[in-house]
């Protein structure tokens, strides 16, 4: 029997993934949607242009379910999310969660999950490292590590072309010795989005008020592992300086205007003339 399907939470990546999911998950319709701004989830129906619906409340789109997809922002919307849904009847049913969570309150939720008598799954992002079998909590530690590579990668190419430019060799040439050293992607994309100007004057790849959610709990827990991760901090510290200059919706690139007012330059590059 095809599954009946739940969407919960339509931030940027809710919505990418309930897209997915409607065009080609094998799923019955329609696909319900539920986020807490309900103006959110009808222009996203609209979009999807289909057989799709928006639930008054989480309870019923639950109880209209046999699959239920979370994809929240923050622990306390995850917790508040779930109060919800412990309201009513769950045996049986599938919760998957791709929220923003730390890996304690991933399997706190899960415990509590299942002895209402449902199954939960962590998928807090794509499958490229097999954890079945392992507690959930073992997934949102994957996702720390992998924003932890993210930022550093981030950092790393920033103060690279900071240091070209003090130093006379210029951006261009050090995007070139980049690029030779480093031909794919993530550099790549970053070079791309930092030299062009799209840090300050294009579409956010991540918000800075979103990423410095996430990379808190990366930080708590470094400390708690008794971890050194000094480029990570340094990181962490240059998304609010970017923060201060262009707002919460500043985009995670954004460290590069950082470094760059850190090092005497204007927080904007040439490419905004």
């Amino acid at each position: 029997m095809t599954p009946r399907l739940s969407f919960i939470g339509l931030g940027p990546m809710g919505m990418a993934i309930s897209e997915s999911l409607f065009r080609y998950g094998e799923i019955a319709r329609p696909l319900v949607l539920y986020n807490r701004t309900r103006e959110k989830a009808e222009t996203h129906r609209l979009s999807l242009g289909g057989d799709c619906r928006v639930a008054d409340t989480i309870v019923s789109a639950v109880d209209d379910s046999d699959v239920i997809w979370l994809c929240l922002q923050n622990e306390e919307a995850v917790e508040s999310t779930f109060q919800a849904i412990f309201s009513t009847d769950i045996q049986g049913k599938i919760f998957v969660d791709s929220s923003t969570t730390s890996p304690e309150m991933a399997d706190s939720i899960a415990q509590r999950v299942l002895e209402a008598g449902a199954e939960f799954v962590a998928v807090p992002g794509r499958n490229t490292v097999d954890l079945s079998g392992e507690k959930p909590g073992a997934a949102l530690l994957l996702k720390l590590m992998g924003n932890f590579l993210i930022m550093a990668t981030i950092e790393t190419v920033a103060e690279a072309h900071v240091f070209a430019d003090k130093c006379g060799i210029g951006t261009k040439t050090m995007e070139k010795l980049m690029r030779a050293v480093f031909p794919n992607p993530p550099h790549a994309l970053y070079n791309d989005q930092m030299l062009s100007g799209e840090y300050f004057a294009g579409k956010p790849l991540v918000e800075v008020s979103k990423a410095l959610l996430l990379t808190g709990h990366v930080s708590e827990m470094a400390k708690r592992c008794g971890a050194s991760v000094k480029i990570y901090e340094i990181a962490r510290e240059h998304l609010k300086v970017a923060k201060e200059h262009e707002g919460p919706d500043a985009d995670i690139t954004a460290i590069y205007g950082a470094v760059r007012v850190e090092s005497g330059l204007p927080f904007r590059n040439d490419a905004e003339s």
